[in-house]
């Protein structure tokens, strides 16, 4: 209990300190990949990835803003949440709560402890220099585009957008990492997943509807104001993983209008933009939001060699899946002339029991080969994701502070 008042307590003057505009990166230390000038330094990483000197190398802070079962299933905010409703996300939990003033306790317990400064200090000692953060459109706080007047963003967590606020103006500073938040929880949901939050789970109505196309651009116009002048941030996904029904037509009208609205303030940060999810080949966005029109635009993949693998053995899985079908699918993309770097936001070691042994010789020829193919990507790479609950012993493919504490793997992935 002492612990978690200690914790809570600093937290709350951090937050104090950052809205009141302190110099977040005065006494930084020098922890981390070299050393971290104060809060607008020409020495911090964000800007040589923005710049094109380095590429991201990261880790996802998966499950914290926007909270996923699997990956936090022992925080007090699924308590109660009937058992065939807890895989649809934090939606469902906040409304089927026979105490919503509890379990919204709840989750200012998960946001505070679940991912603190101590972990993005050991994101930077690790040699990883990139978080990308998951938020969902409640953390705008209003919602200007509710023209149903069904006022769901006032159902999800409150304030979460201080968290946000530390992480960029502090302890990013600090610790001489950068951040890229992804809009995964869209108004409407674009692919009616857990990891977007979504009222129906399982239903997408995000292209359906202009108020949620509005809110999203609206969102992202939201989180380019707000940090555009801080120096670790690098940018924004402008859209998770579109999936379903999802329109693609309407999908790549919003790109671009979320281009210009986030570009009118001067603001020249990474935006990332992805195909549908089932269409993530070279085919795909060929062509599109190209510079010179278009500047600093990233193309996002996310290549798990878990779902749909079930049925390969493990050699076939390495040696064809990966270095020959997905290298060939990769160069296609690389080798094409004026193509928007490739940035892969999703990544994992995790499989479907080819390789159940992290110490074995198999695991790391299966690390190398995945390392390989995701180091050629341009923009770089955040792994899936930097941790879950009941990783602090044990091994779990899952969670990349897990993977790096074996000597072997953490020498393949950390260059």
């Amino acid at each position: 209990m002492l612990k978690r008042l200690t914790w809570c307590t600093a937290l709350v003057a951090t937050v104090t300190a950052v809205a009141a505009g302190g110099a977040c990166g005065q006494g930084a230390n020098e922890t981390g990949p070299g050393h971290v000038k104060p809060a607008g330094g020409p020495d911090h990483i964000q800007r040589r990835i923005r710049a094109g000197e380095v590429p991201v190398r990261g880790a996802n802070l998966g499950g914290w803003l926007v909270s996923e079962k699997w990956m936090t299933a022992e925080a007090d905010i699924w308590k109660g949440v009937p058992k065939e409703l807890e895989g649809g996300g934090e939606f469902v939990a906040l409304t089927q709560a026979s105490d919503p003033a509890t379990r919204l306790s709840s989750f200012k317990y998960h946001h505070d402890s679940f991912v603190t400064e101590k972990d993005i200090e050991d994101i930077a000692k690790a040699g990883l220099n990139t978080v990308r953060v998951p938020v969902g459109y409640w953390i705008v706080g209003q919602d200007p585009y509710d023209t149903s007047k069904n006022g769901d963003w006032s159902k999800y967590p409150k304030d979460t957008v201080k968290y946000l606020d530390v992480l960029i103006k502090d302890w990013a500073v600090k610790h001489n990492v950068a951040v890229l938040v992804s809009i995964h929880g869209a108004k409407g949901s674009q692919n009616g997943a857990d990891h977007s939050a979504p009222v129906e789970p399982g239903k997408c109505y995000w292209s359906k509807f202009k108020e949620n196309v509005d809110n999203t651009i609206n969102m992202a116009k939201f989180l380019g104001d707000r940090y555009k002048d801080e120096v670790a941030f690098l940018g924004i996904g402008l859209l998770n993983e579109p999936n379903g029904d999802t329109d693609e037509k309407v999908l790549n009208q919003y790109y671009e209008d979320a281009y210009k609205a986030v570009r009118a303030s001067g603001n020249d940060c990474i935006l990332t933009i992805m195909p549908l999810l089932y269409k993530q080949d070279a085919e795909n966005l060929n062509g599109f939001m190209e510079a010179p029109a278009y500047k600093n635009v990233w193309v996002e993949w996310h290549p798990y060699f878990i779902w749909g693998y079930a049925g390969q053995e493990a050699d076939e899985i390495v040696s064809k899946s990966i270095s020959k079908d997905f290298q060939e699918k990769l160069n296609k993309w690389n080798n094409r002339p004026n193509s928007n770097k490739l940035f892969f936001g999703e990544w994992s070691l995790a499989n479907t029991g080819q390789f159940p042994n992290g110490d074995s010789p198999d695991f790391e020829r299966w690390t190398q080969a995945q390392s390989t193919v995701m180091d050629q990507a341009k923009g770089g790479w955040t792994y899936w994701s930097w941790r879950l609950y009941g990783d602090e012993t044990g091994f779990n493919a899952w969670s990349m502070r897990s993977v790096l504490r074996k000597d072997s793997l953490k020498k393949i992935l950390i260059k």
